[in-house]
């Protein structure tokens, strides 16, 4: 049964904005340390000396890191607490960061963001887990709208800031500078950060067992696979299809993929509001359903072809985290929250981006990105309707 959000009784959703603010911005910081790879793909690729397929496994290497990390990110808010391991998170990305800054070689790079991923991994359970904590159950998705403006903006911000640096300072003095914001933002968590009451649930193998014997919790990492590898494979990748296949130039490119992401920031608040209307498993189909059509599109026509659907998968794309982490939230048993989502994250790291960037790098470097994006497509709208019509979400 479809859970209806207007059923359940409401709740003041302005003494969290505060709390919800700063885990935001954590999750901004997060998210731009990991963006930033995909506009500066063709200059590292350049500065490494390798291809871009080649440079693109450093894909692998972040999510590789990321994957493990989130996986285990159990066994750190056990003994941290969620405060503690959201604070480790960001202090080691920035560490990350000040490492890859002073790296010149393939093998430094892939060390350095391997561990930085690693860190990024531990923030995600941790911080879902805080805003259902501090949220009433009735603004889930309203509060899951707000922290999603975190990757919208670095998804805005990203190219745009390593156009600037890339002429002016080098991208080595951003990674310096990012870095260093980490670190600070690490103490403002530490000293203002909400705490929570519920433990981190360590991944061990009877409470796995709770949550990967429900049909609806493998649907909706389905579903996560296909967002995160619009959101972060067919993002990474838009320079590279720009330059190559459109003619356009580098500097160009990153400002139509910065630019294209504004609409989106305007439409993501209004998510919990279309939820409230529609019901969960209505929103789901029309945010994953439009992500692969607007797809499907993008490979073909004319630039500006190419750059209206590039506007409009987004706003698409963004929208399904705040309705996916609720429906993830009511699916699951409510004390294996913070698990239930790094078993989620987990796999759509290693495979939406992870190994959808490294495959679309491959086939548009080989055949042609217009293509890749096409049957990408294609395999996400049928991937989609087939599985949202199986999906049963229980009143919560």
């Amino acid at each position: 049964m479809n859970a209806d959000p207007k059923k359940i009784p409401s709740a003041p959703f302005a003494p969290v904005l505060p709390a919800l603010a700063l885990l935001t911005t954590v999750f901004l910081a997060n998210f731009l340390a990991r963006t930033l790879f995909g506009p500066l793909l063709l200059p590292i690729s350049e500065h490494l000396g390798r291809s871009l397929a080649a440079s693109a496994n450093l894909f692998v290497c972040l999510a590789a890191g990321y994957s493990i990390s989130v996986l285990c990110a159990g066994f750190v808010s056990q003994h941290l607490g969620h405060k503690g391991t959201i604070v480790a998170s960001v202090a080691g990305i920035g560490i990350g960061l000040l490492g890859l800054a002073g790296s010149d070689t393939f093998l430094g790079f892939s060390v350095w963001i391997t561990l930085m991923g690693a860190s990024a991994g531990l923030y995600m359970p941790s911080g879902v887990v805080t805003i259902t904590e501090i949220t009433p159950a009735a603004h889930w998705g309203q509060a899951f709208a707000v922290h999603e403006l975190a990757p919208n903006l670095a998804f805005i911000a990203a190219p745009l800031i390593a156009e600037l640096f890339m002429g002016t300072l080098g991208y080595p003095a951003l990674f310096r500078l990012l870095g260093a914001a980490c670190l600070v933002l690490a103490a403002a968590y530490a000293l203002r950060g909400p705490r929570t009451v519920r433990p981190g649930m360590p991944p061990v193998l009877g409470n796995i067992k709770a949550i990967v014997t429900r049909p609806a919790f493998w649907i909706m990492v389905l579903l996560f696979v296909l967002a995160v590898g619009v959101e972060v494979g067919i993002y990474n990748m838009v320079p590279a299809f720009l330059v190559m296949e459109k003619g356009v130039t580098r500097e160009t490119a990153n400002i139509i993929l910065g630019c294209s992401r504004v609409a989106s920031l305007i439409f993501l608040p209004a998510t919990g509001w279309v939820i409230r209307r529609i019901g969960y498993r209505r929103t789901l189909a029309l945010c994953l359903l439009g992500t692969g059509l607007s797809t499907m599109l993008a490979g073909y026509g004319p630039l500006w072809w190419t750059v209206t659907m590039l506007t409009l998968q987004p706003i698409f794309v963004v929208c399904f985290f705040p309705v996916g982490f609720s429906v993830l939230s009511l699916v699951c048993p409510k004390a294996t929250g913070d698990l239930s989502v790094s078993l989620t994250v987990m796999c759509t790291s290693i495979i939406g981006a992870g190994i959808i960037p490294a495959m679309l790098a491959w086939s548009g470097e080989r055949y042609s990105f217009a293509l890749s994006f096409v049957l990408f497509g294609v395999a996400m709208f049928i991937a989609s309707f087939a599985a949202i019509s199986r999906l049963r979400i229980r009143e919560s």
